[in-house]
């Protein structure tokens, strides 16, 4: 007798549901790729451990809460409506396609293969991270800066205002920080477009190498860069970190065999003491930046209201 016809014959409700769980454990346990059960209103009931690699989530984080909530709300009536046509038609399995929030406040592209098993009410999911990697995926491109590879405005505009969303949901505080470089311009004229192109280049590698591993860097245009700490603990750790961007930017640049050196002005301001909004902690962070410019250059500079 195979397992399904046990099911099948099975009276006991109780019994049934041991069997349920058995056979969902065992499913999940040998899958290779993430995999979810979802009960009939979209809510997560079963995950296997591959999410907290690809998503950042533990099981236990996404158990209990509803699917929704973690997809990008402009693929959300397209999929939902899929999902409500496996119910109703005599199709079996379907795919979809549509951006996860991830626990870093970020978005991947992922596929789902599902499949609504009638014997469990639950949709049986298999999932795989599609998102983009490569500078030849056209969805990495729009996101990044053509230059320096970093994340770019439009980058800061969807992907920001979802880590401080996380913030508050966790409670807990955020920094954003205004990034604008000293003396570049002198650099710039001196050596030539060509020259100041490649010193950017080693400017936002250098940017990179100083975040932790949480935080995110773009640049904004020119030589302006904006910097999201999704979680710190305090003033002082965001001021640590924007030490550690100074340190970085003041080491000599060599670029074609000319020695240059470069400051840069840091302004920050924090979620949410300072502002709730993307829009409202620019504004601040820029504001302390130019206080920073004020005071001699080269030196951070906390908004202070």
């Amino acid at each position: 007798m195979s397992f399904r016809d046990l099911l099948e014959q099975c009276e006991d409700p109780e019994t049934l549901e041991r069997l349920f769980s058995i056979e969902r454990y065992v499913w999940l346990t040998l899958s290779h790729d993430m995999a979810a059960v979802l009960d009939m209103d979209g809510c997560i009931t079963d995950v296997n451990s591959h999410w907290e690699r690809t998503a950042g989530y533990a099981p236990a984080e996404l158990q209990g809460n509803y699917l929704l909530e973690y997809m990008h709300f402009d693929d959300r009536e397209k999929n939902l409506a899929c999902l409500q046509q496996l119910i109703t038609s005599d199709i079996s399995t379907l795919n979809m396609d549509f951006r996860f929030l991830c626990r870093d406040g970020s978005y991947k592209r992922t596929q789902w293969n599902v499949a609504f098993s009638p014997y469990h009410d639950r949709y049986f999911c298999v999932i795989k991270d599609v998102s983009a990697h490569g500078p030849d995926n056209p969805l990495y491109a729009a996101y990044h800066d053509a230059l320096t590879g970093l994340p770019n405005r439009l980058y800061m505009a969807d992907h920001f205002p979802l880590a401080l969303e996380a913030a508050r949901r966790n409670r807990s505080r955020a920094a954003l920080l205004f990034l604008d470089l000293d003396f570049f311009k002198n650099a710039n004229d001196a050596h030539g477009h060509r020259f100041g192109d490649e010193l950017l280049k080693e400017v936002a590698r250098r940017l990179r190498e100083a975040m932790r591993g949480e935080d995110r860097v773009i640049r904004l245009g020119g030589d302006e860069f904006v910097a999201l700490l999704p979680t710190v603990q305090d003033a002082d750790q965001t001021a640590h970190v924007a030490g550690r961007i100074i340190e970085a930017v003041n080491a000599p640049f060599r670029i074609d065999g000319a020695a240059v050196t470069l400051g840069v002005s840091v302004g920050a301001s924090l979620f949410p003491d300072h502002g709730h909004s993307l829009e409202e902690l620019i504004e601040k962070a820029d504001a302390s930046m130019y206080q920073a410019k004020r005071q001699g250059k080269n030196a951070f500079f906390l908004y202070a209201g």
